[in-house]
């Protein structure tokens, strides 16, 4: 047992209630400041920052509110002790008692920082949660409510016989108990259950069918001849609502239009996230919305109405915005204030310690502070701005307010994971290989050797992976356009098609419709139609096969076509060359995208999560065995003489995958196909994709190629996006967002989603009797 100096003791008993309620304090500014920044970064670092700060904010004032009441025992025993004593001990205790009456004063007034814990629980507006599984867990938080205001109360009432403070500590614990209420509230109605049901309508019976066949009996048995007509609800939903499109001055006011038609289509359909389904009405209104819009418009729309599920989800926007909202906020602001006025005048007519008097002043403007920024907060959102707008009078602050929140509500980055990248040998020259890791906490598990140690016992092992073999790369506009131009075809594809079951069948195509269309699925169709996991890994080792062996990317076909032609265009041939270099940029960023969530992220993968795993660890083997069998000696040799040169590590790690690249698309395929060599026992797809890469290069042109194979990868990522679970989407909006949500909410809205299973509607029966 470690035996502290008696000197460390006593300062730790006379400091330890003062410093905890400041570190709580401290942590609830952090927490109101940058916890929304989360739903646009996506920093493992700052993610690690802010769950660290999410879970010691409740930890510390927990921690402290223990020690509040332990201090108040220790001071109501002294004080008994004292009553029942001697004389003599009572002449002791009045000379030299530790609880003179300076303290006592101040035991009183640590009685009145209890309900600042309280309202340090209650959060901050900006995180209620910081996963999805936190709002799972309200019934706890309800129960720890009920325990940490009766261990706040305990506190107060042991302090209540002479206590000077009574009112502001009242005043205090009105606020803290509704800042603790709102936030279980918030947790239960981002729960999954809470959230289902605060979207269910009143049941629906429909038509009354028994009425209408007694009146047809009826009608029969009196000698009519009776006729029962009946006609189908019409499809036509009409114009999309009038926020949307009729407000067409409102174009000049930034982001309002879209602000607005977010809002709408999120109240319709975040019920995605549940799993609802929609109805042809809602299908139709959203296609007619989505259809022509530029897809830099339609993308800010679906990030404003996931700014909005975000809110819903992980802060206090649903309990705050609203009638009874306002009313507990005003309030919880107006206790905060006569709490601070009444302690302002109280405290100078008692004998109160300086140090404690300063606290609580810390405490109380800190309280201020933070109902102020979560004022300012709640002035300036999204939710605020779209309820100005139906007042004429309010519609100029509205426009104010929009141009002050950050224009930014996602990180407009995805995570890459590459496996050839993965698979290449690690430089022997220790110093080299940690200049070339990709993070800096990469750097942090080499140089401690803790990425040897998880590999050897294969300890957090995937988690060490993500650290130094993922990276991030920009969502770029010409990206964006990309995809939305590929799904704006798919869906004119269907719009006059009633069939669900074609419209099942197109959203679940995986590359075979874009093959198809330019006519090469008899080559390549095998490749598509095997299980998408399979599909991916293929796909993705021929995608880098072809890109980092494609030097002239788009000029070859120009050069055939002048020698044909005896023309030569070099404005048209650039043209086209950067077109094919864009078209395989965007084949590389999805890939290794689709790829990472594979790997990294299975949840989002649930269809193929377990075999997909397998697949990629059997093809990792292989490629690791080859790579050791054939080392990269001209990287090597080229890097022998100096460890550091002038290449950057972009550089470097692309000139070994090139090398890479050439050594696997050396090997002879062709005499014997892969299974049937190794048999079905190892799923690895390493030489099955050297196949597919050879059959792409040999059969399709360059840039034919790349335009042809960005279609597939938009094709499976759109795949990829409707078979991830609602659940899973959601998750991901606290830690910066993925692009694969965005691919599920346009689809969506372009009518590609197999939500929309209400076909029909009701039928509109008429009971007509022949004179």
């Amino acid at each position: 047992m470690v035996d502290f100096p008696k000197t460390w003791k006593t300062k730790w008993n006379e400091w330890d209630i003062r410093v905890t309620v400041l570190i709580s304090l401290l942590l609830q500014m952090l927490l109101i400041m940058f916890a929304s920044w989360r739903r646009r970064k996506a920093s493992k670092t700052f993610t690690l920052f802010i769950w660290s700060t999410y879970l010691l904010a409740d930890w510390v004032a927990a921690f402290a509110l223990g020690l509040l009441c332990n201090n108040q025992d220790n001071s109501d025993c002294d004080k008994g002790n004292q009553m029942h004593g001697t004389n003599k001990i009572k002449a002791a205790s009045v000379a030299g008692s530790k609880h003179s009456l300076a303290a006592q004063y101040d035991d009183k007034l640590r009685a009145f920082w209890a309900p600042f814990l309280l309202l340090h629980l209650g959060g901050p507006d900006t995180i209620t949660a910081f996963a999805m599984e936190d709002n799972e867990l309200w019934p706890r938080h309800l129960l720890g409510l009920l325990f940490e205001v009766g261990a706040a109360f305990y506190v107060f009432l042991l302090s209540v016989p002479k206590n000077p403070l009574l009112a502001p500590t009242l005043l205090m614990f009105l606020a803290g108990i509704i800042k603790y209420g709102e936030r279980t509230y918030a947790l239960y109605r981002g729960s999954l259950d809470g959230f289902r049901d605060s979207m269910l309508k009143d049941p629906d019976p429909g038509p009354n069918y028994a009425k209408l066949m007694e009146e047809y009996a009826y009608k029969k048995e009196c000698g009519l001849k009776p006729e029962i007509e009946i006609s189908k609800e019409p499809k036509d939903a009409g114009q999309p609502p009038d926020e949307v499109v009729g407000e067409q001055e409102n174009k000049s006011r930034e982001d309002i239009p879209e602000l607005q038609e977010a809002y709408i289509f999120f109240d319709k359909f975040k019920g995605m996230i549940v799993e609802l389904i929609f109805s042809f009405k809602e299908r139709n209104e959203s296609f007619r919305a989505f259809i022509k819009k530029p897809a830099r418009e339609a993308f800010r729309v679906v990030e404003f109405e996931l700014s909005f599920v975000y809110e819903v989800l992980f802060t206090k926007a649903v309990v705050v915005h609203g009638c009874y909202g306002y009313i507990l906020r005003v309030i919880c602001s107006c206790s905060i204030m006569a709490a601070f006025l009444s302690f302002f005048f109280l405290s100078k007519r008692n004998q109160f310690g300086k140090v404690d008097i300063a606290i609580t002043y810390t405490l109380l403007v800190g309280a201020i502070c933070l109902d102020a920024l979560a004022l300012v907060m709640l002035i300036l959102s999204d939710r605020t701005v779209v309820q100005l707008q139906k007042y004429q009078s309010c519609k100029w602050i509205s426009s104010f307010f929009v141009k002050v929140p950050p224009r930014r509500r996602w990180s407009v980055t995805v995570t890459q994971h590459n496996l050839i990248n993965y698979c290449i040998p690690n430089d022997h020259f220790y110093l080299r290989r940690i200049m070339d890791r990709p993070s800096l906490l990469g750097k942090f598990l080499e140089a401690l050797w803790l990425d040897p140690l998880a590999r050897g016992q294969e300890i957090c092992l995937q988690l060490v992976d993500e650290v130094q073999y993922t990276w991030r790369e920009n969502v770029t506009e010409a990206l964006k356009e990309h995809i939305y131009e590929q799904l704006q075809k798919k869906a004119n594809s269907l719009a006059h098609v009633d069939d669900p079951k074609e419209t099942r069948r197109v959203c679940s195509c995986r590359g075979d419709w874009a093959l198809e269309e330019r006519g090469y699925l008899g080559d390549f169709g095998y490749s598509v139609e095997v299980e998408f996991d399979e599909s991916l890994l293929l796909w993705h080792i021929a995608t880098d096969l072809c890109y980092y062996t494609d030097e002239n990317t788009g000029k070859e076909d120009h050069e055939v076509a002048d020698a044909n032609t005896g023309k030569k265009d070099g404005k048209e041939d650039e043209a086209v060359s950067v077109k094919a270099s864009m078209h395989r940029q965007f084949c590389k960023l999805i890939s290794d995208y689709l790829v990472h969530l594979l790997v990294m992220r299975p949840f989002m993968m649930s269809t193929s999560a377990v075999i997909g795993k397998i697949r990629y660890r059997d093809t990792c083997a292989e490629a690791k065995y080859f790579f050791m069998r054939r080392p990269l000696d001209a990287a090597t040799e080229k890097r022998k003489s100096f460890a550091f040169t002038s290449r950057t590590r972009k550089e470097k790690s692309e000139e070994k995958q090139k090398i890479a690249c050439d050594n696997l698309l050396s090997v002879n395929t062709v005499a014997a196909k892969p299974a049937e060599v190794k048999g079905d026992r190892s799923k690895s797809v390493l030489f099955d994709a050297c196949i597919l890469a050879k059959k792409l290069k040999n059969k399709v042109k360059v840039a034919k190629r790349w335009e042809m194979m960005s279609e597939v990868w938009i094709e499976m990522l759109a795949y990829a996006a409707s078979r991830c679970p609602g659940i899973a989407h959601a998750q991901r909006l606290s830690k910066g967002g993925e692009l694969l949500t965005f691919v599920w909410f346009l689809m969506t809205h372009l009518g590609l989603g197999e939500q929309y299973r209400i076909v029909a509607g009701h039928a509109r029966a008429k009971l007509i009797v022949e004179k």
